[in-house]
């Protein structure tokens, strides 16, 4: 190794790290505020006791009197270094009206440049910012990457802390990939990894779509209302099918963007005791309607049935996107059946159809987004589908063959059966 760099290598006070070069950008994610703690103080330390200039920008979940006195607890001559160190509260330091990567960046280099004229060796900075959408998300990842830009030829030490709960893939993936190396300091790193694996990667494709949807769907809206003008005009009926073209894949790109939000949007559920037969029969007329546009049919066949406990919104769309992936799935002339029974104190809604079956090596990933059958769908509908059935600890099960498609799903009766399942939801 270079004579020059070793001889500048800097304590980092984090035990598990080895000794820096200037210009090392650390990532760090962290569990509990006793986790953060135990990164940030020790290296704060280090770098008072070697002659660097501190400045720890403070964000959730501390505030700066508690940063303080975690500093003043573990460093008993922490008062002699009180030139040595400025804390800021994040909002303060990094946000006007929103996040300024260049202001921010210039302020750092300020901040270098003082303290090497009042005989520091260099800084030694901590922070990091939260972020409430996709959009100040990538401002901040913008902000990031130009400190790694910079940094690597400026006598700097910089951590960016992380708190995991508050960061999915997305997040996790991106940060990681713009520093110099990263760790995770938590009791149970696990717990936190594998619920990303589980859900977070496809939250996170839906919170990006909800933060850009009102711009994907404005000029669409422009676009669509400028080819309906365009059909009226006499001169211009020989491109009648195009511009019908136009408007089917502008609707099918909206339809998208539904699904989309429809994995995004946060909902209050309103959980009661409802009949299962009483939500199918108000939906009837509409399922029929969009099935005879077609050619097709939907038939509903009862039985008796205990009340279960849901929010009906969630029930209706559950039966709205089995019934028309059924519907899709047939030519014209198919039938949709949808039947409904009592079967060892759970009640059974079966929904079965006449199309093309379901390829077992579909069938085992059905209810994963992007895993679908049609030719231009996403598989959000499912995806939504088996999340709703889950939480409402209803099991799944499919038959499928060339001849079609049988959905069978039991739910636990409000009645008896599964009180864990009721009290949960009575409470929430």
């Amino acid at each position: 190794m270079d004579q020059e760099l070793v001889e500048n290598l800097r304590k980092v006070g984090i035990p598990y790290i080895n000794d820096i070069p200037w210009g090392t950008h650390i990532c760090s994610f962290f569990g509990s505020k006793s986790d953060l703690l135990g990164i940030v103080v020790p290296y704060f330390k280090a770098g008072l006791e070697n002659n660097e200039f501190c400045i720890w920008v403070v964000s959730e979940p501390l505030d700066v009197s508690e940063a303080r006195e975690a500093l003043e607890a573990a460093i008993p001559d922490f008062q002699s270094y009180t030139e040595q160190i400025e804390l800021y509260n994040h909002r303060d330091w990094y946000q006007v009206s929103e996040l300024d990567a260049d202001r921010i960046v210039q302020a750092w280099i300020t901040k270098l440049k003082a303290a090497i004229s009042n005989g520091y060796e260099g800084i030694r900075v901590c922070g990091s910012t939260v972020w409430t959408d996709f959009r100040s998300w990538k401002k901040y990842l913008d902000y990031e990457a130009k400190v790694e830009n910079i940094i690597g030829s400026l006598q700097t030490i910089a951590l960016c802390p992380f708190q995991l709960e508050k960061c999915g893939l997305l997040e996790l993936l991106g940060l990681a990939q713009i520093h110099d190396f990263t760790f995770i300091s938590c009791k149970d790193p696990f717990s936190y990894l594998n619920s990303m694996v589980n859900t977070d990667r496809f939250e996170l494709i839906g919170k990006m779509a909800a933060s850009v949807a009102h711009e994907i769907r404005n000029p669409m809206t422009s676009v669509k209302g400028f080819i309906q003008l365009l059909q009226g005009d006499k001169d211009l009926q020989k491109y009648s099918s195009y511009f019908m073209l136009m408007i089917d894949e502008l609707e099918r790109a909206n339809d998208i963007i539904t699904e989309y939000l429809s994995i995004a949007k946060p909902r209050v559920r309103n959980v009661e005791n409802h009949n299962l037969n009483e939500i199918l029969t108000t939906m009837l007329l509409l399922l029929q309607a969009d099935a005879r546009k077609e050619d097709k049919d939907v038939i509903l066949v009862t039985g008796d049935t205990a009340d279960i406990l849901v929010d009906p919104r969630e029930i209706r769309q559950v039966i709205l996107n089995l019934v028309r992936n059924g519907l899709d799935s047939m030519p014209s002339g198919g039938v949709v059946e949808i039947r409904t029974s009592m079967q060892n104190n759970e009640i059974v809604l079966e929904v079965e159809d006449s199309g093309h079956g379901i390829p077992e090596e579909i069938q085992v990933h059905l209810g994963k987004p992007f895993v679908t059958t049609k030719e231009h769908g996403t598989g959000l509908g499912m995806y939504v589908t088996y999340n709703i059935l889950k939480s409402y600890q209803a099991n799944i099960n499919i038959r499928s063959s060339n001849e079609g498609t049988r959905f069978i799903i039991r739910f636990p009766s409000a009645e008896g059966g599964n009180s864990d399942y009721i009290c949960r939801y009575k409470s929430g």
